[in-house]
Parts: structure tokens; C-alpha cells; sequence
């Protein structure tokens, strides 16, 4: 997040890693299926280590994982910023293909039954055709012991392209994989223990920090010191550029490779450079840089030697640029006021050529002053630009997310988005300030984004990258309801409307809703605002028509027009994104009837919008907290229910799980959604269950299911479940089942994937039911947080039916 940094030139330490990345042209491209698939030791060996340009093709953006860290369903643009925060510790660069993660899938036929071969292929191609890699490491084998069927695709189209390309003009010459999974086939061993001397820690730590920044994916490492090793196995060649008997006797990677920069002279200066570089006096290097930099002269300017070339030559001189706005959240018309600050830290007068702004197509640019043409030694020289956004400007929206998914959901349309933003993590920023100064008589060009900065008072200075909306956002929660047909029906549901003012100053505005035809209206609101910024909430009641019957189906309620709103999805490990929600919710009506219920509590797991979704049918639903846990009467409850990966994310339930289970003896219900291996290895369940390694899951979201013993009140109390409900699941059936278990429990379903590719194996640990005491335990991995948030009809049937297990409410 270099850019979200204060200005400065880097220092030594930027200057010694530019410095790396000179002097010769080493490109390897690394190709996985997931973020955080990467081998992070070897980038961060490549990039830090070898001065190599480095990069990771991550064929998804993770859409399909589950977000430990929040309540966002965009997954996706959490986890590409996760991989960006890696590659700022570990330099590489980060591309992408249009495949989107649908979930864990068992087989390569599924998974090109989402992702059309051809459709990844040609993008995987357009990568390396961009990239222009000497050498592509496949993270996985392509072969069934991959597991995932996510991971063994990225493998087949890893080598399909290196085949395709080898024998093309500047393709591919090496193909490795990486051997993290697979010890015994390393080719060639590479130490990663060794001390990276800028950064003070090995590459291996750099590694692991690295790998901790997928937050979202509980992914923190340890960053031990001492040697440690990553190996690679090479696969195939391209003729003359390795040896052929399988790598064996190879000692670099980047043997049998042409790695020289055809310019006499060139690589000897940045030798020399390297040499010479002082973190006392970093302008000495200067002399070695510009020499260098006259013998790329007749080189087209934007190649990459020339680009890394100059960031040194202004580093070395102690140059840097900076570019503020005094507006963060910008709406069309707005005229922004643009600041482009010129730092010359060094000791002589600088020349400069141009301050110019780059902003997007009908944004209007004026200068506010002219400036000097040069700015002396140790001085700052500020020119003033006044920026007016476009009345046609649209709201913020990453450029993968513009177009609904193809494919049945498996793929991205990028066909909107220009060629050049296709496969990046996201669209360039919308404005950038281009600065062009005169070093040592060289010329040099210098870019930085231009962001709002401001001053907390608790925290200093802060800074945001700019986002376009409209004068209003607006938007309406839930965004997905299922409404009850059956009792209940008529009482009105409640959403929330929140409008925020994004004008600067005062405003006014009314918001109406509009309900589904025939339903009764709502009268619009009249909202007013003091200042920019400022939001308000109006709490609207929706009620049903004054009909004799309610038909099941999808209705939509749209706040504002639906025109929509900016959501701003910030954590403090990853830069600040915006994405655009449309402001419509989804209403399903659905045969739903409810137990008997006073009191239901709840202990919200990781990235859990099931208290929301059963509040949303008329639960009475309230969240257990640690005081709670620890101190409350939970005898009062008619149910108590379990998150999905609470026990990993919630202490308090992990220190009071005795209380829970003599809640349960006490003649409670405790519901236990899917737990990972923590909650086995605690031995947190009544009774002994086992999970297998890899777990057992159903990946099929269509795979049938089978009632164990029909008689039992699960399936009948209050909803007769029948073969309708399980239709419509989304992603998959379950995941973390039991695999054994001590028999007091009573396995009540089985459901298993179809073959191919292996005959099925039938799994009865999704739904186990237990008595406790005077009470009962449940035990589920049916994906309740994936279907509940998505309105899945026969999901919530069948989950309010556990709710009803407390034996007085069973008829």
C-alpha cells in the first residue's frame, strides 16, 4: 500500500531492491487456482533473492472460501487485496483469469464444466504473453493427488500454455513445479533460510509474513529463524535451454536461460552501482545510473529495465512526488482541488519539465498556477490543479464486477473492461499525477496516485484512495428476505433505508421505496443533512396485500429507485476498495411455519449471516456474547445455536463450552453448526465424533439426499420436508461431516457426490441428533451460512425444524 504511504523516496532499502531487479532480465510466472495457493517462499526467494521478476497467476479470486474476518459476503475483492498485500512483502506482481471460484469441486469434469477450457486457456495465455516469462512454475501437479479440482486445472492449463508457447518467439523455457506437497520429486533445492540483508529477516520469515496477510483465510504463520529450504521439480524445457535428463545435476533455475541485457556496458554499471551504494550518502551511486541510463537511451522508454532505471535514478537523488486531493468520496460535477507536491531532498536545483494529471475521460483539468521551472535544493515546489468530475461519471465498480457472471456463475465478462485492465487485480487509479524532472541531464519519469489525505487526531495522517458515487447513496438492508406464506404471514416486515449525503454541504432529498405491485405503498421520507458525508436511517414497515393468500415467489423492493450505493470494504491489513450495490431487496415467499418459539440465542460464528436471515422469518433470535457465555442464565433459552467455526473464532465459547453442554443436559437444544478439526481436537462434543482427513464433504449442491429414518421429527415438526426442499441449494450440500461417532448419536440423513470419478461413498455424518441429559445436541455440516443468507427456501424449512427438537415442543 506504497501509495497510501506519506511521501518519500523509500530510502536505501527501496533503492537496494530496485537495484536488485537491474542488470538483467529474469521472469518467472507462478500459476495456482487460489489466493494464498502461492508458494510465497520461492517469490519472495525469486523477486528479493534472485532480482528476478516475479509474478503469481491466481486462476480465482477466492470468491468461494469462507471470510474469517467479516460479515462481507465480496470475498473475492478481500482476498485479491490480501494477495496485493503479499506481493508488496514478497515483490512479485499479481494477475488473474476470469474464473470464478464456485466452491470446492471433487474433479477436473466439474470444474471445466464451469471454467470452459478454452475460455481459462486463452486467458492464462494473454498473462504470459504479457508477462513474457523465461520460466512458469505450476503450483500443483495436475493429477488427482491435488485434491481440488480447482488446483489440478491450474496445473493442466500451467503446462497446456507452456507447450502452446515454448516454441514461439520470447515463450516460455523452463516449466517447474513447485514440490511443497511432494519433498521426494524436487529437482532442485533452493535455500530460503538465508538472510535477506536489507530487510534484516530470512526469506523464508519474509515468506510467512507474507502468507499471514490472507486474514481472511486464518492463514498466520510463524516466522522462524534458521535455515529452511523450498524445492522445485522441472517438468520440461524448451530446446537448448536446460538440460534433458529431468534437471537432475541442475543448480539454478535459471540455467541453460538467456538472462543478459543486450547493452554493452549496462549490467557492469549496475554492478558497479550495487558496489558503491551507501545508506550514508545513496546520491554516490548517481554517476554509475546516469551513465547507465544514456546507454539505454535509444530503448523504448516504458520497457521495464528503463522504468526500474529511472524509479532508482530518483531515488539515488533523493526525488519524490506526491499527489493530494481535498475530497475522498467525489460524486459528478464536483470540482476537486489537486495538489502535486515536487520534493528535491538533494543538494543542487532541479529541472522540471511537466506536472501533468491523468484522469479519466470527460474529467476537466484546469492549472491553478504554472509554477517554476525548477525547484531548489532541499525545496518542495506545489503546482495546483482544480479537477471537475464528469457529469456522466460512474460510480465506482471494479471492472470484473460490471457484468453479471457467465457461464452458470463461473465466469467473470470482462468484455466491458479495455484490454489492458483485463487480468489485473483492479482498474488503474482514477487519477494520477505524471511528473517528468531532469536528473544529471537524464530525464526521468515519475508517476504517483493521487489520493484524500487528512488528519486524525488520534492516528496522524491518513489517507484514502478516491471513489466516485452520486450526490446520494442509498441503500436498504436486507438485502434478501424469505417471508413466511404460512403463520405469521401477515405481520409487516422492517427494513432498514440509509441514505447518505455525498454533496458537499447541506442537502435535502426524499426517498420513496416502492414495494412489489399490488402490495401497499410506503410514503416517501423527507431526509435533510447538515454536511458532506452524513447519513441517516429510516426504519420502513413493508406489509403483504390484503389478499386471502400469499403465492410463493421472488418480489422486489427498491429503495431510491434502486439507483444504488457505495460500500467501502476497509481493513487495516489491505488498501480501502469500493464496489457498488445496487439498493434492491430480494423477497422470497416460501411455506415456512415456525415452533413454538420464546427465546432463541445464538453465538455468531465466522462470517455468519444466519442470525440475520432467521430474525429476517420471525425468530426470536438474540446474540449470545462472552459476558453471556460466561456469566448469563442460558436456561432461558428454548434453543441455543452454534456458528459455523465459532469455537476458532469466538474465545468465550471455547472457555465456556462446559456451561452450553449442561445447559443441554438441563433439557436445552444446543444446534452445532460445522466445526473444523479444533473443535474435535478440543473435544468440545458430548460424546466422541471424528472428522477425516481431507474432511468429508458434499460438494454437489443437486446431490441427493436420503431420509435415514423417515419417522423421525426432524422431517415432519413444524414442516413436512420433502423432496422440494432440497432443491435450489446453492455451492454445495455440507462440508465438515462427522466421519465417525460414538452411537448415542443417530445419523437422521445421508447424501453423497455422484461418480464419477469414484464410486460414491455414502456419508451419514451431515446430521447427527443426540440426547444430552434431559436435552439434545445436534451436530450439522449441511451449509446452513451459505443457504440461509441466500434465501434457500427448503434450507430454512429444515432449520427451523432443529429448532424444534426441545423435546415439550415435539408433538
Amino acid at each position: 500500500m506504497a501509495q497510501l504511504a506519506p511521501a518519500g523516496t523509500g530510502g536505501v532499502a527501496a533503492l537496494a531492491n530496485t537495484l536488485r531487479q537491474l542488470g538483467s532480465n529474469k521472469r518467472v510466472l507462478m500459476i495456482g487456482a487460489h489466493p494464498d495457493d502461492e508458494d510465497t517462499q520461492l517469490l519472495v526467494l525469486l523477486s528479493r533473492g534472485m532480482g528476478a521478476q516475479a509474478a503469481y497467476l491466481s486462476l480465482t479470486r477466492g470468491e468461494g472460501g469462507q471470510n474469517l474476518i467479516g460479515q462481507e459476503p465480496e470475498l473475492g475483492i478481500i482476498r485479491t487485496e490480501e494477495l496485493l498485500a503479499a506481493r508488496e512483502l514478497d515483490g512479485a506482481q499479481q494477475f488473474f483469469t476470469r474464473a470464478y471460484d464456485f466452491g470446492y469441486s471433487k474433479t477436473v469434469e466439474e470444474t471445466f464444466r464451469f471454467w470452459p477450457r478454452d475460455s481459462i486457456l486463452k486467458d492464462v495465455l494473454a498473462v504470459i504473453r504479457r508477462f513474457k516469462p523465461q520460466i512458469i512454475i505450476a503450483v500443483f501437479s495436475g493429477t488427482p493427488a491435488d485434491g481440488h479440482g480447482h488446483h489440478q486445472v491450474s496445473a493442466i492449463l500451467a503446462r497446456q500454455a507452456f507447450d502452446l508457447l515454448r516454441d514461439s518467439v520470447g515463450g516460455p523455457q523452463k516449466f517447474y513445479r513447485s514440490t511443497r506437497g511432494d519433498p521426494a520429486a524436487t529437482t532442485l533445492t533452493l535455500p530460503v533460510g538465508t538472510l535477506d540483508p536489507i530487510v534484516g529477516q530470512s526469506y523464508f520469515q519474509i515468506a510467512m509474513a507474507s502468507r499471514s496477510r490472507h486474514r481472511s483465510q486464518d492463514m498466520g504463520q510463524l516466522q522462524r529463524p534458521g535455515p529452511a529450504t523450498s524445492g522445485v521439480a522441472l517438468l520440461a524445457t524448451k530446446p537448448a535451454a536446460g538440460p534433458s535428463n529431468g534437471g537432475a545435476g541442475e543448480t539454478s533455475m535459471f540455467a541453460g536461460v538467456d538472462t543478459t541485457i543486450h547493452v554493452a556496458g549496462f549490467a557492469a554499471l549496475i554492478d558497479s552501482a550495487r558496489a558503491a551504494l551507501t545508506p550514508w550518502r545513496p546520491a554516490a551511486i548517481l554517476p554509475y545510473l546516469l551513465r547507465a541510463a544514456r546507454l539505454l537511451g535509444t530503448a523504448s522508454p516504458d520497457s521495464l529495465q528503463r522504468r526500474l532505471l529511472e524509479q532508482a535514478i530518483a531515488t539515488a537523488a533523493g526525488v519524490a512526488v506526491d499527489g493530494t486531493a481535498d475530497d475522498g468520496i467525489v460524486v459528478p460535477g464536483e470540482r476537486l482541488q489537486v495538489e502535486v507536491n515536487v520534493w528535491n531532498t538533494s543538494d543542487s536545483a532541479m529541472r522540471v519539465d511537466s506536472v501533468s494529471i491523468a484522469a479519466p475521460p470527460g474529467w476537466t483539468l484546469e492549472r491553478v498556477d504554472i509554477g517554476a521551472p525548477a525547484v531548489g535544493a532541499g525545496a518542495v515546489q506545489t503546482r495546483r490543479f482544480a479537477l471537475t468530475i464528469a457529469r456522466d461519471a460512474e460510480r465506482t465498480q471494479p471492472y470484473f464486477l460490471r457484468r453479471p457472471l457467465t457461464n452458470r456463475g463461473g465466469l467473470y465478462d470482462w468484455s466491458a473492461a479495455p484490454a489492458d485492465v483485463r487480468g489485473l487485480p483492479f482498474d488503474p487509479p482514477p487519477v494520477t499525477a505524471r511528473v517528468r524532472v531532469v536528473i544529471g541531464g537524464e530525464p526521468v519519469t515519475l508517476t504517483r496516485e493521487v489520493v484524500y489525505r487528512y488528519r486524525d487526531q488520534a492516528i496522524g495522517e491518513i489517507r484514502r484512495p478516491l471513489f466516485v458515487t452520486r450526490d446520494v447513496d442509498i441503500a436498504i438492508a436486507p438485502d434478501e428476505l424469505l417471508w413466511p406464506v404460512d403463520g405469521g404471514a401477515r405481520e409487516p416486515r422492517h427494513f432498514t433505508v440509509t441514505v447518505t449525503n455525498r454533496a458537499r454541504g447541506p442537502a435535502n432529498t426524499r426517498v420513496a421505496v416502492t414495494v412489489p405491485a399490488g402490495w401497499p405503498t410506503i410514503s416517501p421520507e423527507s431526509l435533510a443533512f447538515a454536511r458532506e458525508d452524513e447519513s441517516n436511517s429510516v426504519l420502513v414497515s413493508v406489509a403483504p396485500p390484503a389478499t386471502d393468500s400469499l403465492k410463493p415467489g421472488i418480489y422486489s423492493l427498491r429503495a431510491g429507485g434502486g439507483g444504488g450505493s457505495l460500500e467501502i470494504i476497509d481493513y487495516p491489513h489491505i488498501r480501502p476498495r469500493a464496489i457498488t450495490k445496487a439498493s434492491v431487496s430480494q423477497i422470497r415467499l416460501a411455506p415456512i411455519a415456525l415452533p413454538a418459539l420464546s427465546h432463541v440465542g445464538y453465538v455468531r460464528g465466522a462470517a455468519d449471516r444466519v442470525p440475520e436471515a432467521l430474525l429476517g422469518i420471525g425468530v426470536p433470535l438474540e446474540l449470545i456474547g462472552p459476558d453471556s457465555l460466561a456469566r448469563g442464565d442460558l436456561s432461558r433459552y428454548d434453543a441455543i445455536v452454534i456458528g459455523s467455526r465459532a469455537y476458532e473464532t469466538e474465545p468465550a465459547l471455547v472457555a465456556n463450552n462446559g456451561r452450553l453442554l449442561d445447559y443441554a443436559r438441563n433439557g436445552g437444544l444446543l444446534v452445532v453448526q460445522y466445526q473444523q478439526y479444533p473443535f474435535i481436537d478440543g473435544g468440545f462434543a458430548p460424546y466422541p465424533l471424528t472428522m477425516a482427513r481431507p474432511h468429508d464433504r458434499v460438494t454437489d449442491e443437486n446431490a441427493p439426499v436420503t431420509e435415514l429414518d423417515p419417522s423421525h421429527a426432524v422431517f415432519h415438526y413444524p414442516n413436512q420436508i420433502g423432496t422440494e426442499d432440497w432443491r435450489g441449494w446453492v455451492q454445495e450440500r455440507g462440508l465438515y461431516f462427522a466421519h465417525t461417532w460414538d452411537t448415542t448419536y443417530v445419523p437422521v440423513l445421508e447424501t453423497h457426490d455422484p461418480s464419477p470419478p469414484n464410486p460414491p461413498g455414502e456419508l451419514k455424518g451431515g446430521l447427527l441428533i443426540a440426547p444430552v441429559g434431559r436435552g439434545t445436541y445436534v451436530y450439522t455440516g449441511l451449509s446452513f451460512f451459505r443457504q440461509l443468507p441466500a434465501g434457500v427456501p427448503g434450507a430454512y424449512r429444515l432449520f427451523v425444524n432443529l429448532l424444534g427438537l426441545k423435546r415439550r415442543n415435539v408433538p
